[in-house]
């Protein structure tokens, strides 16, 4: 496993325990098996599975004639999965769950009708290499699904700003967020024949400033937090208790609404 990886299955295995708090990212996979059509007696893979969102999505679509499996580079990631799956029913589809590098899968080529890849691409290191290796998955007439941010909230800019001014240079995890155009691209260079885009905006809500702080420990924005010595986390926290108040709206709660990309490219 090259170091970045381990970086990346070291940060995600922290989180395991409590990465399904963050529901936006349920929902993001949720929608990306939508947009991928899974449906009866497809075989599907969903690569950087987490706790298994698309996963047992994708299982409950495909039901008992198909097949569903799951990789992820962080193994309590996987285990997190497989204990979720076993809680499905009769009609589900037969699944299961291994640990395995997105960019050097061990699978046989041709062997799934659709491929997801929901929230990770910004992590592999060379997403191109990685998607053309995925794509060789397919069986004919396949498909490739992708999700990314698009657009982040514009009110939430102070974040950035922040961990700016108060992380340390940190080298990136792999190769960043792609953008709409930035995944259309990529998967055109698969060699598909056509991609279609949708953009969807969602809407996450917090009740208040702590459950906006407790969320950010349960995923990837642990990353840049967990280099800050004591100090820079108080006054990251603190300025950011400040700021977040621009995004209470009249509901009473705290909103972030960012845009996100799915992509979809068919054989």
């Amino acid at each position: 496993m090259h170091e970045v990886n381990r970086v990346v299955a070291g940060l995600f295995g922290r989180v395991a325990a409590t990465y399904d708090q963050a529901g936006f990212l349920q929902q993001i996979a949720q929608r990306l098996v939508a947009h991928a059509g899974v449906r009866s007696g497809m075989r599907v893979l969903d690569v950087a599975c987490g706790t298994g969102a698309a996963l047992l999505e994708a299982t409950r679509r495909a039901g008992p004639d198909g097949l569903a499996v799951g990789v992820d580079l962080a193994e309590p990631m996987a285990a997190q999965a497989a204990r979720r799956l076993q809680a499905l029913g009769p009609a589900a589809a037969p699944a299961a769950v291994a640990v395995m590098d997105a960019e050097r899968p061990g699978l046989r080529p041709a062997s799934f009708d659709v491929v997801l890849v929901a929230s990770a691409v910004y992590l592999l290191g060379e997403p191109a290499a990685a998607l053309r290796g995925l794509w060789a998955l397919l069986r004919p007439g396949g498909r490739l699904a992708v999700s990314d941010f698009a657009d982040l909230d514009p009110r939430w800019a102070w974040k950035d700003e922040l961990l700016r001014r108060l992380a340390p240079p940190l080298e990136p995890l792999g190769g960043g967020r792609l953008r709409a155009g930035g995944l259309e691209r990529l998967l055109r260079s698969t060699g598909a024949g056509q991609v279609t885009i949708a953009v969807e905006q969602l809407d996450v809500a917090y009740a208040d400033a702590p459950a906006w702080w407790a969320e950010q420990w349960t995923h990837g924005e642990r990353w840049a937090l967990e280099h800050m010595d004591d100090w820079a986390v108080e006054a990251y926290q603190a300025a950011a208790f400040a700021a977040i108040e621009a995004c209470r709206e009249a509901d009473g709660a705290i909103h972030w609404r960012p845009s996100v990309v799915y992509a979809v490219a068919d054989g």
